[in-house]
C-alpha cells in the first residue's frame, strides 16, 4: 500500500499520528501527574495510530481509483453520452452533498450513544466545580482532545465505508449501460469477471483497509470486558462502561456491513459476464436451430446430397452443441462468491473477529481476585 504513496503523505501521516499520542501524554502527565495504566496508553496508541493508518488508506485508495479505471479499464462509453466508468464513479464519489449527508448518517449512532452516555450522569461536569480554574481548563481541553480523536478516527471510517458504497454504486450503474461495457467483457478470461479482475482487487483493497481500520478501533476498548467485571462485582453497575460495549457492537455490525458491501459488488461485476455468456448461448443457439433444421430437412431418399455436406452440418451442429454445453458450465462456475472469494473474505475478516474474540476470552477467563 505504501508503495502508491509519495513519501510526503506517508509522513505527513505519520506525523499526524505521533502528535495525537504525545499530546495525549501530554494532557495524561499534566492532569493526573504520572503515565496511566499499559492497557490504556496501548488503547489509545492504536486510537493514535488509526488517524494515520485511515488517511493512508484513504490516500491510498483514492490513487488506485485513478489506476484502475484508468489504467487498466479498457475504454468503454457508458449510458450517459461520453460517460466513462471512471468519470461515473467520480460523480458518485466526489458528490459533497450525498457525501455529507453518508457522514451525517455514519455519526449518527455514535452521537447518540455518547448523549445518551451523558444522560446517563456518565460525564459529570458539576464535579469539576470543586477543583481550580486552571484543572477545569485542563481537563475541558482534554475531554475536547479525546473527543475530537475519537469521532475523527469515525469520520475517516465513515469515508472509507463511502468509497466502498461508491464504488458498488457505480458497478450498478454501468450494469444498467445499454452499450459499451459488455463489447470489452472477455467470457474466456479466466478471472471468472470477465477479464475485469482489477475492479474486482480494488473491491477487495477497500475491503481490507476499512477492516483492519475498524480493527484498530475494536482494539482500542482491549480492556473494557475485564475492567467491566471489576465495576460490576464492586458497584454493581455497568453505566460507565455501556458507551465502550454500544462502541463496540456498532463497530461490529459496520464490519458485516462491509463484508455485505463488498459480496454485493463481486455479484454485479460477475453480471457482466453472465450477461455475456448468456448472450453467446442465444447467439449459439440460434445457429445451432438454423443448421440442425438443414440437417433434419434432408430426406434419406435425396441420394443427390453429397455425403460431406451433411458430415458438414453434422459436425457443425457438434460443435455448436459442445460450445453451448462449455459456456453452460462457464455460467454456472461464474458468480461473486466461490471458494477463491469466500476464503479471501474470510481472511479479510480475521482481524477484527480476532478483536471480537479477544474480548469473548477475557470475559470467559476472567478470575476476579
Amino acid at each position: 500500500m505504501l508503495l502508491y504513496l509519495s513519501k510526503k503523505q506517508i509522513c505527513i501521516a505519520i506525523t499526524i499520528t505521533l502528535l495525537v499520542f504525545l499530546i495525549y501524554c501530554g494532557f495524561i502527565i499534566t492532569i493526573f501527574g504520572s503515565l496511566v495504566e499499559l492497557y490504556d496508553a496501548i488503547a489509545f496508541a492504536l486510537r493514535s495510530g488509526a488517524i494515520g493508518f485511515q488517511l493512508i488508506g484513504i490516500l491510498y485508495l483514492l490513487s488506485q481509483l485513478n489506476r484502475v479505471f484508468k489504467d487498466d479499464f479498457p475504454s468503454t462509453t457508458c449510458y450517459q453520452g461520453d460517460d466513462s466508468p471512471y468519470t461515473a464513479v467520480k460523480r458518485i464519489l466526489y458528490n459533497s452533498k450525498y457525501f455529507i449527508t453518508f457522514i451525517a448518517a455514519f455519526l449518527s449512532p455514535f452521537i447518540i450513544i455518547y448523549t445518551i452516555n451523558f444522560l446517563m450522569g456518565n460525564i459529570n461536569l458539576l464535579s469539576l466545580t470543586s477543583i481550580s480554574p486552571s484543572s477545569i481548563l485542563s481537563r475541558v481541553l482534554y475531554d475536547i482532545f479525546i473527543y475530537g480523536v475519537i469521532f475523527t478516527n469515525y469520520v475517516l471510517l465513515g469515508a472509507i465505508l463511502w468509497i466502498l458504497i461508491s464504488m458498488v454504486s457505480a458497478i450498478g450503474e454501468i450494469k444498467n449501460a445499454r452499450y459499451g461495457i459488455y463489447d470489452i467483457v472477455d467470457i474466456y478470461c479466466p478471472d471468472r469477471v470477465g477479464g475485469l479482475s482489477p475492479v474486482k482487487k480494488y473491491l477487495f483493497s477497500i475491503l481490507y483497509v476499512f477492516l483492519m481500520s475498524i480493527t484498530m478501533l475494536m482494539i482500542g476498548h482491549i480492556s473494557l470486558l475485564p475492567s467491566f467485571i471489576t465495576h460490576a462485582l464492586g458497584h454493581g453497575l455497568f453505566r460507565p462502561y455501556s458507551r465502550a460495549i454500544a462502541e463496540f457492537c456498532v463497530l461490529s455490525l459496520f464490519s458485516i456491513l462491509g463484508v455485505v458491501l463488498t459480496v454485493i459488488g463481486l455479484n454485479r461485476l460477475c453480471s457482466f459476464c453472465l450477461k455475456k455468456i448468456e448472450e453467446r448461448i442465444m447467439g449459439i443457439n440460434e445457429r445451432y436451430r438454423v443448421f440442425q433444421k438443414k440437417l433434419f430437412a434432408i430426406s434419406p431418399d435425396e441420394l443427390d446430397i453429397p455425403e460431406e455436406e451433411i458430415n458438414n452440418l453434422k459436425s457443425v451442429v457438434e460443435i455448436l452443441s459442445n460450445e453451448r454445453e462449455k459456456l453452460l458450465r462457464w455460467h454456472s462456475d461464474c458468480s461473486g462468491i466461490n471458494v477463491g472469494t469466500a476464503i479471501k473474505i474470510f481472511v479479510a475478516y480475521i482481524p477484527p473477529l480476532v478483536a471480537i474474540a479477544f474480548q469473548v476470552f477475557q470475559l470467559l477467563h476472567y478470575k476476579p481476585t
